[in-house]
């Protein structure tokens, strides 16, 4: 099989991946009862709770509602909030913040995390054993203990930060950039341990082969030597990429804008969950996983550039 009929099994299989995520999200909230619906009835009575029910649609056929799901998300309209305001419009406020921090925050832990494990392990059992004693140091401290040090440490102790970002002012203004840089370093703190011990041990696996035995008896130097093995490492290490993400989006995101008060996604999915918001809920939810869904279709194209003999294994 060659790599564009690979790639295009890979574009399909997200399109129907898409569909049955939208599909059990949508059976999941059809037939779960609305908790607000219940306290209206019980507190408002019987008429009340199905004028609620009427505005929200819940009276209608199961396959209208079904139509109407598919469309609206297919057309990014995602409906409104508790408050009447539109869930895309609530997104793109708070997406932006998110990403501000959050993607220089991962650059820069994987980039240093892959330097200093390959390195590490290609310099010597002292190097070595130097990097895989700061990656279990950073695996032991989790995300929210970095986050609340951080803050005591640099907000409160040494006032090198003089307030938590405040919504009132621009995101691309000058303190709320500052604020921000907090949140980015424990991002790439984060990341910066797995991927320096996942790089490590890749290093490690190819370090000793046949190939590499070949260059140094050729006369080859250490750079050389470190890049075909870096190469030959780089397929598991895009694959940890998009895994760590993943998990940064599903779990460090809220931790750290909790700690740091950021009002991105991770605090707005929060705020949703305490207003029982749940059309901002699915909404929040659905973002990772379509994230998710996408970045693998990334790492299946990755793959087919770094190896093109991926598309002819199937």
């Amino acid at each position: 099989m060659n790599v564009g009929r690979f790639l295009a099994r890979r574009v399909a299989w997200t399109v129907v991946a898409a569909y049955l995520v939208l599909t059990g999200a949508f059976l999941l909230f059809a037939f779960t009862p609305d908790p607000d619906q219940v306290l209206v009835q019980f507190f408002a009575g019987e008429r009340a709770a199905d004028a609620y029910a009427a505005a929200r649609n819940y009276d209608r056929p199961l396959l209208d509602r079904y139509r109407t799901w598919l469309v609206g998300y297919a057309t990014l309209d995602l409906g409104t909030t508790v408050d009447g305001r539109r869930v895309t419009a609530v997104l793109r406020e708070a997406a932006p913040v998110t990403l501000v921090y959050l993607v220089p925050g991962l650059l820069l832990g994987n980039v240093l995390g892959v330097l200093v494990g390959h390195l590490a392990a290609m310099r010597g059992r002292v190097a070595d054993a130097l990097g895989s004693a700061v990656s279990y140091v950073g695996f032991g401290i989790p995300a929210f203990f970095l986050g609340e040090i951080a803050v005591v440490v640099f907000i409160r102790e040494l006032s090198w930060y003089r307030t938590y970002y405040d919504p009132r002012f621009g995101l691309w203004s000058a303190d709320n950039l500052v604020t921000l840089t907090l949140p980015a370093l424990v991002v790439a703190l984060n990341v910066f341990a797995v991927q320096l011990r996942y790089a490590r041990a890749e290093t490690l696996e190819f370090a000793s082969a046949d190939f590499v035995k070949t260059l140094r008896a050729a006369g080859a130097g250490f750079r050389d030597r470190s890049r075909h093995v870096l190469r030959n490492a780089s397929l598991p290490l895009v694959s940890l990429f998009f895994t760590e993400t993943l998990t940064v989006l599903f779990v460090t995101v809220y931790v750290v804008e909790l700690v740091f008060r950021v009002p991105g996604l991770g605090e707005l999915a929060f705020r949703a969950l305490t207003n029982r918001d749940f059309g901002l809920i699915l909404a929040t939810t659905l973002i990772p996983v379509f994230v998710g869904l996408v970045g693998n279709l990334v790492q299946d194209v990755l793959y087919a550039v770094l190896d093109p003999r991926v598309g002819d294994e199937e």
